[in-house]
């Protein structure tokens, strides 16, 4: 038989140990609702800011493509016709040429934050491949570059075969950024699926 003080302190300690319980159920759940909405503003920022990037590396791309085709044409014909005969005759026609320049930061942050961690399956699919791409023609454009656009490096008994490989890495390089173009808009497309479902839209 419970005694007089247990039956008044026991009902008091069940209360208040309730209670503390609901108030740490309360803040892990609260702490939980405000990681979840800073999650979902890390990623809405992220999303924003890739599908700014790809829209204007996007824009870069298809700017300088067809110059960088009209650039190989024009070496290809007077190639043909013997209109380049020293030297200083093919450095005036590179000396037009200026690589694309694309921005990578949105995925430099994404990947330092770790937001792609979170962010739809699919839609990190894509920009991996966009940004591995675009990483490809990075590589492509300043080590080619480097070696093709620098008089220094070209001697006059070397002429021919300098002709040959400043047409073979335009041609590498427009069929990239024909790729690249594609690969921008699949992954634009990509981008904005998620956010319309993100903020609830129609589809």
């Amino acid at each position: 038989m419970p005694s007089k003080t247990s039956s008044v302190w026991l009902p008091r300690v069940i209360f208040e140990s309730a209670l503390i319980t609901v108030s740490i159920l309360l803040a892990l759940g609260l702490d939980e609702w405000r990681e979840n909405r800073q999650t979902d503003a890390t990623i809405r920022q992220a999303i924003s800011s890739f599908l700014s990037e790809i829209r204007r590396n996007r824009a870069s791309v298809e700017d300088a493509a067809p110059f960088n085709r009209g650039l190989y044409e024009v070496i290809d014909q007077r190639q043909k016709s013997g209109d380049i005969k020293t030297l200083s005759d093919f450095v005036v026609i590179l000396d037009s040429y200026s690589p694309v320049a694309l921005q990578s930061t949105a995925w430099e942050t994404a990947l330092a934050t770790g937001s792609l961690a979170k962010m739809d399956y699919a839609l990190v699919t894509a920009l991996s491949l966009t940004y591995g791409l675009q990483s490809r023609y990075y590589e492509t454009n300043r080590g080619a570059a480097a070696r093709l656009m620098n008089p220094q490096l070209i001697s006059g008994d070397s002429l021919d075969l300098a002709i040959y490989n400043s047409m073979q890495y335009l041609k590498d390089v427009t069929a990239m950024e024909s790729e690249l173009a594609d690969t921008y808009a699949v992954a634009i497309d990509v981008i904005e699926l998620n956010w319309k479902r993100m903020n609830g839209e129609e589809l």
